[in-house]
């Protein structure tokens, strides 16, 4: 297995999977326990022009006033099924955002938003440090663990660089491709498998 089933570990879903909300999903899990309910946020889906079903006023509101369509769009995941009126967000600015709960060296979830911090920090297109996700992915105890065991998701690193990627419908390649040996096949692998 290339990375333990614990908080920080990435899911990649598998070509096995048959569940849309995750088709090339890859996951962050959140918090992981084999006896509560383990979390993650699905971190490689932008709602792009899909932000606009959202309410604007709040939205700029949170971004401190900036351009509701694209802008926003790339700040702004899909992060899972469940829940999906819930925001939660992903941030490297540890210095800047108080209160987050650490998630990898370098990455936090969650925090107070009051602090000060500028456009410059959070659109940054080249090295993104914040990213919101509207919803989570969530499974009972031992529910993930058999979903590996059936082949429906891989397990990889986590990395704060993957995580905030600014290529995002890319990572799912990137990160197959990452794990090296038999996944790298897979990484190239038709989303249609009909076009081979």
């Amino acid at each position: 297995m290339p990375a333990p089933l614990q908080t920080g570990t990435l899911l990649v879903a598998t070509p096995a999977l048959e569940s849309l909300a995750f088709d090339r999903a890859v996951v962050l899990i959140t918090h992981y326990s084999e006896t509560d309910i383990t979390m993650g946020l699905v971190i490689n889906q932008p709602l792009g022009k899909r932000i606009r079903r959202y309410a604007t006023d709040s939205l700029q509101q949170i971004t401190g006033g900036e351009d509701a369509c694209a802008e926003l769009g790339r700040i702004f995941y899909q992060g899972g099924p469940v829940h999906q009126r819930y925001l939660f967000f992903l941030h490297r600015l540890d210095g800047l955002v108080e209160g987050g709960t650490k998630i990898l060296d370098g990455l936090y979830l969650g925090g107070n938003l009051d602090a000060k911090y500028t456009e410059a920090d959070i659109l940054r297109p080249d090295a993104p440090r914040l990213r919101f996700y509207l919803g989570y992915a969530g499974w009972e105890p031992g529910q993930l663990e058999s979903e590996i065991s059936a082949g429906t998701w891989f397990l990889a690193p986590g990395q704060p660089e993957i995580i905030l990627a600014s290529t995002p419908e890319t990572m799912w390649q990137t990160v197959m491709y990452s794990l090296g040996g038999k996944y790298r096949p897979i990484s190239v692998f038709p989303k249609d498998p009909s076009v081979n």
